[in-house]
């Protein structure tokens, strides 16, 4: 969990998370892209970083640019050119490309949660405050939800 940002503060954030979405053989599907951009035109999410990775049949990893490689018909991605932001670093890229795939393709999404922002805003109007935000693993959730079922 991370320390939530002080009430009234201007650079309040959502929580922030993060998606590395594979794409074996480097097959970039567009209803994802889509669904993604229409949650940020709905302000529901605010994307704060995409990232690209490629990992080819040797190996090799390293972060590209959306153009450059070949971005298959129906796949528009003009949307996210220049949304990088910095957030992910190198042993981010290690982490992730570790997990991905010879000759594949991975796409790495840094997102706010915006919706949240409401939620917490309408609490503070009666007086509430946020002091904690944080997210729990995918993983975690499934190690937990299987020891509670080996124990019953």
């Amino acid at each position: 969990m991370t320390a939530a940002a002080q009430p009234g503060s201007d650079d309040e954030l959502g929580p922030v998370d993060f998606l590395a979405i594979e794409f074996p053989g480097g097959r970039l599907t567009a209803a994802g892209f889509e669904q993604l951009l229409s949650l940020a035109d709905r302000g529901v999410v605010e994307i704060l970083d995409m990232e690209f990775i490629v990992k080819d049949a040797d190996g090799k990893t390293k972060k590209v640019d959306v153009w450059e490689f070949a971005v298959p018909d129906g796949v528009d991605l003009t949307a996210w050119a220049g949304a990088s932001s910095g957030l992910l670093d190198d042993s981010d890229v290690g982490e992730i490309s570790a997990a991905m795939q010879p000759g594949s393709v991975a796409v790495v999404v840094i997102y706010e949660n915006r919706w949240v922002l409401g939620l917490v805003d309408a609490w503070r109007r009666d007086g509430a405050r946020l002091i904690a935000d944080g997210g729990i693993s995918a993983s975690d959730i499934v190690a937990a939800l299987d020891a509670t079922e080996s124990s019953s």
